[in-house]
């Protein structure tokens, strides 16, 4: 799993994998065939059928998911396909099957499918399911990426600003990534950031990071809650605003974010931008303590 740019205050990489397989709703994809002919009729049969599944996964029934799609995707509709590899990748135990998954995800991305392309790329990137292959996640992911698939490009960008695969290269990581952040991916606004602080792949800007951590704050990156609360704390980039560090602070705690834990509890013990309060102080910090 790609391990993501952010750094901790003391200057060692935070990992931030891929993480495991979680179903969103996104447009239906169906292959270029059916596009180029304009066989909008058989398209949306197609979405009808696809409808049973789609609810199993909303509801985590992956048993009712993987027996739905099977004989969709052995008659070649690419994102049944897509979804029965998606489910048996997600799936607990004993429903998954990454092998399986692989295979499915294979037909998919060679039928042009951005997703599944970027989950191939993924598991050869992890081994997992795959073999271990960085020149294939690399490939996989420049396929995806250049169908404007925002995980993709990320995955893309940070292969290069690793150099794993390829040549490190910092302004082409920068390039993928500001693709990424441009259509709203929380991820990429986060790590762009971090670029922006550094100065790294582009011009320093702290403002321009404060401004994309942010857009990654508001949608739940815990990583740019905590970096935006760290600006505004001092006056980085963006106006100091010690109320404003307490809340961010307060919500990547929330979600179980240890540093911004830790913060929170300097932030109770001294009264900055909230009440002193010894209690709250006791309570953040043995809660840091104990995910260590």
């Amino acid at each position: 799993m790609i391990a993501d740019f952010l750094r901790d205050p003391r200057g060692f990489m935070r990992g931030s994998p891929r993480g495991p397989r979680r179903f969103r709703r996104g447009p239906i994809f169906f292959s270029a065939v059916l596009a180029f002919c304009g066989l909008a009729a058989v398209a949306y049969a197609q979405e009808e059928r696809l409808k049973p599944a789609l609810g199993a996964l909303e509801r985590g029934d992956h048993v009712q998911a993987i027996d739905t799609l099977r004989p969709l995707a052995a008659e070649g509709i690419v994102e049944a396909q897509y979804l029965l590899a998606l489910s048996l990748e997600s799936a607990p135990e004993p429903q998954r099957n990454l092998a399986a998954a692989r295979d499915w995800y294979l037909r998919a991305a060679q039928a042009g499918h951005p997703a599944a392309q970027n989950n191939l790329g993924a598991m050869h990137y992890d081994g997992r399911g795959a073999a271990k292959d960085l020149a294939e996640a690399l490939r996989w992911y420049r396929l995806a990426a250049s169908q404007d698939h925002p995980e993709a490009q990320t995955n893309l960008g940070l292969m290069y600003g690793l150099g794993q695969g390829v040549a490190r290269d910092a302004a082409e990581m920068a390039r993928w990534l500001q693709k990424a952040a441009a259509a709203g991916f929380a991820r990429a606004q986060a790590q762009l950031a971090r670029l922006y602080l550094d100065g790294e792949g582009v011009a320093q800007n702290p403002g321009e990071a404060a401004r994309l951590f942010g857009l990654a704050a508001a949608q739940g990156h815990e990583w740019a809650q905590y970096y935006l609360a760290s600006l505004l704390q001092k006056g980085h980039g963006v106006e100091r605003n010690l109320e404003a560090a307490h809340e961010w602070y307060l919500k990547a705690a929330e979600r179980g974010h240890r540093p911004s834990m830790a913060e929170l509890a300097k932030i109770y013990e001294m009264g900055l931008g909230a009440p002193a309060d010894e209690a709250r102080a006791k309570l953040w910090r043995e809660r840091a303590e104990g995910q260590k």
